[in-house]
């Protein structure tokens, strides 16, 4: 009897196991998840600029605890900036505000924007997602913007009451997809990318930014992108470009 229920046992535990390791690596609702483009941001020295809290595929967030693993595995979809609450969030590339929500815990407010190709630069359509918003942006939806426009105020909406306790954590989520033919559909309150990939935003500066002779392989085999920015005066560097960092930088 008590062979029978151990053999028992160990098929439950065998089915538990292969039904959440399936449901760990199974890709999220929100659409599929590129891995990791291993590309290190360089900001110029001649200006200062918020880094990177914690990347895209990370599996830890910037204070250093694991994520959970029901969403992408248990990978960052996106990168995080450590911002004080009201610091204003710029338009990464020219586009279209295709929807904005108040989203429950883990997202917050959010704001989508799509980026054609004659925006960016790039051979495909960019779909810029910023999360954690500290109100509910003004700019209604269809509405045009322009590269390094004010669209939105960081917050914490969405992560109070959870892993950040009351308190919460202030900062920009910015999550961006990719398509070949710009389509999406809205589906409630929410929009559907079809056919779209959760992409490093990381991958959108190096691409776009072919004129940095920084952009390469260093001795340490650690690809970097020297990050294009705007400046609190309004002027983008290098001049000419078409994407920037989603927060001004200050000049030094």
């Amino acid at each position: 009897m008590s062979s029978t229920r151990s053999f028992l046992l160990f098929i439950v535990i065998g089915i538990f196991l292969f039904c959440f390791t399936a449901f760990a690596k199974a890709p999220s609702k929100t659409g599929k998840m590129e891995k990791p483009s291993d590309l290190q941001p360089v900001f110029p020295d001649k200006a200062g600029c918020i880094e990177i809290a914690s990347p895209y595929g990370s599996r830890i967030r910037f204070d250093g605890s694991l994520r959970p693993t029901f969403r992408f595995g248990g990978r960052h979809g996106g990168i995080d900036l450590s911002l004080p609450e009201g610091t204003p969030l710029l338009a990464l590339a020219g586009g279209t505000v295709v929807n904005k929500g108040k989203g429950k815990q883990m997202e917050g407010i959010y704001l989508w924007v799509q980026h054609p190709p004659e925006e960016t630069g790039l051979p495909y359509w960019v779909f810029s997602k910023y999360q954690h918003l500290q109100s509910l942006p003004e700019l209604s939806i269809g509405a045009k913007v322009v590269v390094g426009q004010k669209i939105a105020l960081s917050g914490k909406t969405g992560t109070t009451g959870g892993h950040y306790g009351y308190s919460g954590y202030p900062h920009l989520h910015l999550s961006t997809k990719k398509n070949q033919h710009g389509e999406y559909h809205k589906k409630g309150s929410r929009i559907q990318v079809p056919d779209s990939y959760l992409i490093d935003p990381l991958i959108i500066y190096h691409e776009a930014s072919s004129k940095f002779k920084e952009s390469v392989d260093t001795p340490s085999r650690k690809k970097t992108v020297t990050i294009p920015y705007m400046t609190t005066d309004g002027h983008i560097w290098p001049p000419g470009m078409r994407v920037v960092w989603p927060v001004v930088c200050q000049p030094m």
